[in-house]
This record gives C-alpha cells, sequence and structure tokens, in this order.
C-alpha cells in the first residue's frame, strides 16, 4: 500500500471495467491524421525522419494549409470522438456519409449521449471533418500499404483470442506494453485499438463510460535481419546511467512514484526527467497508471527484463 497520504494505485487481477481489442480502417486513418497534426511528436515515431515532409509534399495546397493550421487540441478530440461514435469499425466512405447525412443538432445530441465533450459550434466542427477525413484519404491515406492494414486486423484478432488467457489486468498490460488502468468514476469499457503510425507512442481519450486507447501493434517492415526497432529500443534506452537509476528507484519503491518524485530523486531537470521517462515507457521497462486519461505515476515493469534477456539471446543464436 502507498504511504504518506497518496492516492493507492491498485494492483488487483479484477477490473471494473470490460476490455475489448477492435479495429477498423478507420481508426488508423485517424492515427495516422493524429500523427501528422502532432509536430512536436516527429522525431519521437518510429516513422522516418522525413516522413512529414515526404507526405507534405504530396498534398494539395489547399489540405496541407488546413492541417498545418490544425493541433492536438480540445476541437481534435471532439472530432476524434465524433468519428469514433460513427464508425462502428467500418471504412471511410461509411463514416463521411453518415457525417453528411447528420444534421449539427443531430450530432449534437449523439455526441452528448456518447460523452464527448460539446463543442459551442458543431456545425464547423461538421464542416471541419468533411474537409479534413475526405481530403486526407484522398492524398494520403489510400496509398497506405495495405499490409499495414492487414497486419493491424490480425493483432487485433489474435489479440482477443488471447483474453480468456490471463486476467484482465495482465492482458490490458501485454497488449499496451505496460499500461495500468485504475478504477475510475464511471468508466466501464476500454477499447484498445493497435496502431502503425504513431507507434511507438498512444493515443487515450476518454468518451462518457469508454476509454480508447490506441497502442503500438509492433508491426515493422523491415529487410535486414537485426532486432526489432522495439527491440533494438529497449537496448538503447537502458544505455544512460540516469535510466537506471529511475529503474532502480521504481523497482525498490513501496509504490509507484510520480514525476514529480522522480525528478527529486534524479536531481534533473523536468524536461531531462521527462526524455528518460519517455524512452523507458516506450521500451516497456516501466508500468504507466492512469485514472482514466489522466497519468498518475510510474512502477517498475519487471517482465521486460526477460523479455530483453530472450531478445538478445534470440538474435545471437539466429542463423
Amino acid at each position: 500500500m502507498m504511504k504518506r497520504g497518496r492516492k493507492v494505485m491498485t494492483y488487483d487481477v479484477k477490473a471494473p471495467y470490460d476490455v475489448h481489442v477492435g479495429f477498423g480502417p478507420m481508426f488508423e486513418l485517424l492515427s495516422s491524421l493524429h500523427t501528422f497534426i502532432c509536430r512536436k511528436a516527429y522525431k519521437k515515431t518510429d516513422l522516418s525522419s522525413g516522413w512529414a515532409e515526404q507526405v507534405r509534399g504530396k498534398l494539395s495546397p489547399g489540405l496541407s494549409e488546413l492541417l498545418d493550421s490544425m493541433e492536438i487540441n480540445a476541437d481534435w478530440k471532439v472530432i476524434y470522438g465524433l468519428v469514433c461514435m460513427l464508425s462502428d469499425e467500418g471504412g471511410s466512405d461509411e463514416v463521411i456519409d453518415r457525417l453528411e447525412s447528420r444534421t449539427a443538432r443531430e450530432l449534437h445530441e449523439q455526441a452528448l449521449a456518447y460523452g464527448i465533450p460539446l463543442s459551442e459550434d458543431m456545425e464547423k466542427l461538421r464542416s471541419l471533418a468533411l474537409r479534413l477525413l475526405p481530403g486526407w484519404y484522398e492524398e494520403y491515406f489510400r496509398y497506405t500499404d495495405a499490409n499495414i492494414l492487414i497486419g493491424l486486423g490480425q493483432e487485433a484478432e489474435q489479440r482477443n483470442k488471447e483474453k480468456d488467457t490471463y486476467s484482465t489486468l495482465e492482458w490490458v498490460d501485454r497488449i499496451t506494453n505496460g499500461f495500468q488502468f485504475e478504477p475510475s468514476d464511471g468508466l466501464t469499457r476500454i477499447l484498445l485499438v493497435p496502431h502503425y503510425h504513431f507507434q511507438p507512442l498512444n493515443i487515450i481519450y476518454r468518451f462518457g463510460s469508454l476509454l480508447l486507447c490506441h497502442y503500438s501493434a509492433g508491426i515493422y517492415f523491415q529487410e535486414d535481419d537485426f532486432l526489432s526497432p522495439q527491440e533494438y529500443r529497449m537496448i538503447r534506452s537502458l544505455g544512460e546511467k540516469s535510466r537506471l537509476k529511475i529503474l532502480k528507484y521504481l523497482h525498490q519503491s513501496d509504490a509507484p512514484r510520480t514525476f514529480i518524485e522522480i525528478v527529486r530523486h534524479l536531481k534533473l531537470s523536468k524536461g531531462i526527467t521527462h526524455d528518460h521517462i519517455f524512452k523507458l515507457r516506450a521500451s516497456g521497462f516501466i508500468h504507466a497508471h492512469f485514472d482514466s486519461e489522466t497519468l498518475l505515476g510510474y512502477s517498475s515493469r519487471l517482465s521486460a527484463v526477460n523479455e530483453i534477456h530472450s531478445s538478445i539471446l534470440g538474435y545471437m543464436e539466429r542463423k
């Protein structure tokens, strides 16, 4: 149990919510859009360093200007929620048709029932989405390697087959590479969605009783017979003294630690500490504990130690 009056982060194998892994092409369209709009993450994804500029060079001036004006903010979350609400894991054509056929009033009422944060100008966001989604699909997403979507669908199918093998929390941990979703008021459903474009980062949005979490599918296309990007990331993440200190601190703590506690322990700046934690999180060496969308703290994840041992040994023995 946590001491000094801090909020306890549970480890109960039972979860008060239902978890499902789902995938449809529209989810990856959203993920790819999110990746392009989230400019601060360009250097953190597994895509090539020039991906964004290459895509921008193929876009029409109108769509490029529209995307440059967008940010990952409250309006984007509403658009994200509307698309998820209308998708039913379907294709882009169905979603766009439904979006066009609904009036702003109808969308407002559906969004209210779905738990989507309401916008003061739903018609404006509806019009924005109707420019954004078809444009992105026609100018970028339709040319996406079909193997990506096939792989994402297979990932979701395989994960759901494993559901009864583990407890809910263990299953979520394995899928997300270390997320722990604590009981949260009103949360009854978690939808885990594999994605490609934004890996190794995650997208987490709460809509009413539903928590939507995009996770890294571990799909890579590489020609050389080397470790996967995720396996190599795990090795590289340990090649820094401060990160090893973080792992030791979390492992020897009696409960998860907050970001500020880790900053104080390391006696480093918040920016440098944040970068260290990101690399450890992306590598799967630490758990991230959430209350809905809110990150509570971190704890050590010992299963990753066994994973890296297996990966290195497997590579050494590979013919």
